[in-house]
């Protein structure tokens, strides 16, 4: 059992409906995860982040630990801490906990919310966390470590929805149709949509919407104040860096802009930078339920006492692959902007400007944007370096054969 506590033997799980990542030993944190598995090889076990299949389920985790990471079953003395998300009941962890325990012979387990992950992997441990998936956009309120689940709010529009909103625009683009009649064995589907989409500099969400106006700017620095705590002055900083580094991206953007795809050239107008539009407005899509903003709003307000609130919007954690587009943070503060009370008097519990949470500096590979998407990843690497030092931490192999494995909510 004492080579189940080495560092090197740790493994970190990040479920994921598209992409499940992986990796083992966490003596150094500051990297990529090794194993990123596409769930279209396991017949997708994973909708709107629901078990839709736990035979193909367990199969891509058996594939992870044994054949990705080399581990055996048989000597298995690695520990496996495990990113879920907020919706999986009592059922879905003790289950885990038995197919962990008998099927893959673990010597221990940990369950995590991945929203709580993600402020980990940021550097904080209050704050609203705001995952945008595949099928929807998932927005949690952390409070002091502890997730808020009267405060959970799903934005009904995703990755697929934006996939298919391109494809729609594209289609429209007479100039772009005429291009693809001209070329055999290529057609102007999904697939060629989220190859558009997933370009770095395609598309974006400045051109066209004036994300922030010199007259919101003014105001904005007028009410920002210093921050009184280390980690508040690392997210005022963030403020102004990342939101630079996507106004600079934004400069001189071309009307239209060349792409290849497989071996031709395609020529995609400025509508490109409307792909995450649905985001503040579903009807765009045909749907009527919340958007982010909105979503963002209520999630806030359910949280307890309301001079808590505030300190929420100073740190917002973006992640999952929506939010690596550029531009995406501006436009977020701008709307935030037009929905929150102001107020003249000094003492009233209201924001001052949001503030968005990144992966900290000292992190000098992750730290990188284009890793943004990997703060669940590595909070969940920090939190397994800390649980599984102590088996007072997590369930282990001998807690599970003394109580089964309803041991689990134990350590929730």
């Amino acid at each position: 059992m004492s080579l189940a506590l080495r560092e090197d033997n740790f493994v970190v799980i990040d479920v994921g409906s598209q992409v499940t990542r992986a990796g083992m030993g966490t003596h150094d944190t500051n990297k990529t995860p090794v194993v990123a598995v596409n769930m279209s090889d396991f017949n997708y076990p994973l909708k709107s982040d629901t078990i839709v299949s736990w035979e193909d389920l367990e199969a891509c985790w058996h594939h992870i630990l044994f054949k990705e990471l080399g581990i055996k079953k048989s000597r298995n003395e690695h520990p496996v801490l495990l990113a879920v998300p907020t919706q999986w009941s009592k059922f879905e962890h003790e289950r885990i906990a038995q197919m962990f325990f008998e099927r893959f012979n673990v010597p221990g387990i940990y369950i995590a919310p991945q929203p709580l992950l993600a402020l980990y992997g940021c550097g904080a441990v209050s704050g609203i966390a705001v995952d945008i998936g595949e099928e929807s956009t998932q927005i949690n309120v952390v409070i002091d470590s502890l997730l808020q689940s009267q405060a959970t709010i799903t934005v009904p529009v995703g990755g697929v929805h934006f996939d298919e909103y391109l494809l729609k625009l594209m289609k429209n683009d007479a100039a772009l149709v005429k291009q693809f009649e001209d070329k055999e064995g290529i057609t102007l589907d999904k697939e060629f949509a989220r190859f558009v989409k997933v370009q770095p500099g395609v598309c974006n969400v400045y051109v066209g919407h004036d994300a922030i106006s010199k007259e919101k700017a003014a105001a904005a620095s007028v009410i920002e104040n210093a921050a009184a705590a280390a980690t508040e002055e690392a997210i005022e900083d963030d403020v102004v860096t990342t939101e630079k580094e996507d106004e600079d991206k934004a400069k001189d953007i071309p009307e239209a802009i060349e792409i290849e795809y497989k071996g031709h050239k395609f020529s995609i107008g400025a509508y490109r930078h409307k792909v995450f539009d649905p985001l503040f407005d579903l009807r765009i899509i045909g749907n009527n339920g919340l958007n982010i903003i909105e979503g963002m709003r209520i999630a806030a307000s359910h949280c307890e006492p309301p001079e808590i609130r505030p300190k929420l919007w100073e740190s917002v954690a973006l992640c999952g692959g929506g939010s690596l587009v550029s531009g995406l943070q501006p436009r977020i503060r701008s709307e935030v902007a037009d929905e929150l009370p102001v107020s003249e008097n000094i003492g009233d519990a209201q924001p001052r400007q949001v503030g968005f949470l990144r992966i900290p500096d000292y992190f000098t590979v992750l730290k990188d944007r284009k890793y943004r998407n990997l703060c669940t990843w590595l909070g969940g690497e920090i939190v397994a370096k800390l649980v599984f030092i102590d088996a007072k931490n997590y369930v282990s192999k001998v807690d599970y054969n003394e109580s089964g494995p309803s041991v689990v909510h134990t350590f929730l």
